[in-house]
């Protein structure tokens, strides 16, 4: 009888719970989408960094599980207080709440059933979008790919988890309401709120509190970036502050926004505002600590698609810079322990997979002096006295710099730092002198690819180099192959050493002098890729639970503005004006926890753009804030089809009519 009863209500409330069923939905074919990543036999096969980040994705998911549990779990109570007056109403037939529970809780799994079955079939198909995405992340070709049993699985359980949780959110709701608040809890008159001065100076604090947080969250990035010194403990207060400001903000503009337009005479006394400052009057008071969650769960998604996305692009710009050439062969010099594979056994190792187009030897040299770092870089004092000054001839430079198709240096009386760091270094008035030959500092070069681990290469005439001792002798290889195996390459080029300490003993560690540009890639690529699709999941499944929660909400008082329309309806407002009122009135209450969050995303661009631009790349700058655009179109797309859903439901339901 229950089963029934509950397939019966589902039919007829199909209306009101069409917002939480695409919400499910769409929550569910994300996650199942997701899983067939994690278990994806072909990306699993590409590359071994899908092996090591399976548990953090897994992880991921678990959490976002949580979280829609918890939105959900809330979602669901707003829809018992839509139906409030029809379980008040079964009480008083004889029902027990037991018994309301459980036709709730078959409605609930009716509804979490047919959501699991639409969502996995829609997620068959946003699986495969994802992997397009995916493939193209990593410069791979796109196949069909094959879906995972795995994968079902995992959204199974997780889905059975979160209508479990939030069944147990509807269990303690209907446990304490009274009979007499399921019937007449629609005429609850709304408390006025109190202390709106104070809760406007709390509004005015938190919002400062916010803006000095991001500005002193960017000026210790740019400390970090320009020094090499920064507080993480510090960075990671900031963000505290932020997020605890963005909600204080939001739940303080909740609570008194509305009491001081009430003041404004001039825009009370035109047309319905004053009904319209009534109605989100209560609606906002006593959804403010809401607002303020929602808030934070809107601004937790655009920051995180922003930072996923700009550390794909720094990827890609830096990798130019640390491995100019298609393979660098490293051999440090200083090691008198020196052992390996030799340029010549690396010529013919790397024959067998690609074609040699040419090879560029460069060599740095030291004379263990330390003068320029002692005396123009904060590198000073005892802690640094290991580091010595690294020099390269100009003639080496100036070959280095033809084949990457940089400007060359001249001069014989002048010597260039060449900077590998971003960090502020002032060189003026220095000037060096070896074997009776003394040159002035020229200049310092920047955003040219880096040479040597060192922070700073100085490059001297090479009349200056002769005695001195080399430091590391460099091989930049450039292949005629765009495509072979850089795993297996890599592999051939690696060979193992003998290490010992006092802890571990003697111990065997695999060791590489060269680095191969492509391998490298593919591991950024796949490190990149799985951020990106991890923050786009996240993001799009917060900004999801965020509007439903707002739909939801607003539906939840139908019947009380249903009544209250009528009023104004009485009072001589027709339809249209009606509509009009009904209108603003949505996009107020929709428009509280989202503004300020999608304004936060100009911050966070111009954040990412600096640091992109303090890494040295500058030419690719725009593609941050192309992508911060792009970004809050998407969201701004979610909350239009979200508001207009809702707007149009409360529309039909509401708007009183002859």
């Amino acid at each position: 009888m229950f089963a029934k009863l509950a397939l019966r209500n589902v039919r007829r409330q199909v209306g009101n719970y069409l917002i939480y069923f695409i919400t499910v939905t769409l929550t569910v074919s994300l996650m199942f989408a997701i899983h067939n990543i994690i278990y994806s036999e072909q990306l699993l096969a590409f590359s071994t960094i899908f092996q090591e980040m399976n548990s953090a994705l897994i992880m991921l998911s678990a959490l976002v599980a949580i979280v829609s549990a918890f939105v959900l779990g809330y979602a669901t109570s707003f829809m018992l207080r839509l139906r409030k007056r029809e379980f008040g109403t079964y009480l008083t037939l004889g029902m027990t709440r037991k018994n309301i529970l459980l036709i709730f809780i078959l409605e609930t799994m009716i509804m979490g059933v047919a959501a699991l079955v639409l969502g996995i079939v829609l997620g068959l198909f946003i699986y495969q979008g994802l992997m397009l995405i995916m493939t193209n992340l990593m410069d791979m070709k796109f196949a069909f790919a094959a879906y995972s049993l795995k994968g079902l699985i995992l959204t199974a359980v997780l889905v059975l988890c979160i209508f479990i949780l939030a069944s147990v959110t509807s269990a303690m709701y209907l446990r304490k309401v009274s009979v007499y608040e399921l019937i007449h809890g629609d005429k609850k008159s709304e408390k006025n709120v109190k202390h709106p001065l104070m809760w406007l100076c709390i509004t005015v604090i938190s919002l400062a509190g916010m803006i000095v947080s991001i500005i002193l969250f960017s000026n210790e990035i740019t400390t970090a970036v320009n020094t090499g010194r920064a507080s993480g403990g510090a960075m990671m207060g900031y963000l505290f502050a932020f997020a605890l400001a963005i909600m204080i903000f939001h739940t303080g503009m909740a609570k008194c926004l509305v009491s001081v337009m009430l003041k404004n005479k001039k825009l009370c006394s035109s047309g319905t505002n004053t009904f319209v400052l009534r109605q989100l009057s209560g609606k906002l008071s006593s959804n403010a600590i809401m607002a303020g969650a929602l808030s934070f769960l809107i601004a937790f998604a655009i920051i995180g698609a922003n930072v996923s996305f700009t550390q794909k692009i720094s990827n890609e710009a830096t990798l130019n810079r640390i491995i100019p050439f298609d393979i660098v062969g490293d051999f440090d010099l200083a090691d008198d322990e020196q052992e390996g594979i030799n340029i010549e056994e690396a010529e013919n190792i790397i024959e067998e997979y690609a074609d040699i187009k040419s090879i560029l030897p460069y060599c740095t040299y030291t004379d263990g002096s330390s003068e320029l770092t002692q005396k123009y870089t904060q590198y000073t004092g005892s802690d640094y006295s290991d580091l010595t000054d690294i020099f390269m001839k100009q003639s080496d430079f100036n070959k280095y710099a033809k084949a990457l198709g940089k400007p060359e240096v001249s001069g014989d009386n002048k010597f260039y730092i060449m900077i590998n760091t971003p960090f502020e270094q002032d060189f003026t008035g220095a000037s060096l002198t070896r074997n009776g030959h003394t040159c002035t500092f020229g200049g310092l070069i920047e955003n040219y690819p880096r040479i040597s681990l060192a922070y700073f290469v100085v490059i001297v005439p090479d009349a200056l180099t002769d005695g001195m001792k080399i430091e590391n002798q460099l091989y930049g290889i450039d292949l005629k192959d765009n495509e072979f195996d850089a795993e297996a390459l890599l592999a051939d080029l690696t060979y193992t050493v003998e290490m010992h300490n006092d802890e571990m003993g003697d111990f065997m560690v695999a060791r590489s002098d060269f680095m191969v540009k492509e391998y490298n890639r593919m591991q950024n690529n796949g490190t990149s890729a799985i951020l990106v699709i991890g923050a786009i999941y996240v993001a799009v499944v917060f900004v999801f639970l965020a509007m439903a929660v707002l739909a939801l909400k607003t539906l939840a008082g139908i019947s009380e503005d249903r009544r209250k329309y009528e009023i104004l309806f009485r009072l001589g407002a027709g339809e249209h004006e009606q509509r009009r009122t009904l209108f603003r009135q949505t996009l107020s209450f929709f428009s509280m926890p989202f503004i300020v969050p999608l304004l936060i995303s100009i911050p966070s661009a111009i954040i990412c753009a600096n640091i992109m631009k303090f890494s040295g790349v500058e030419d690719i700058v725009s593609n941050v804030y192309i992508n911060s655009a792009i970004i809050a179109a998407a969201i701004v797309l979610i909350y239009v089809l979200y508001f207009a859903a809702t707007y149009l439901i409360s529309r039909r339901n509401i708007i009183y009519r002859n």
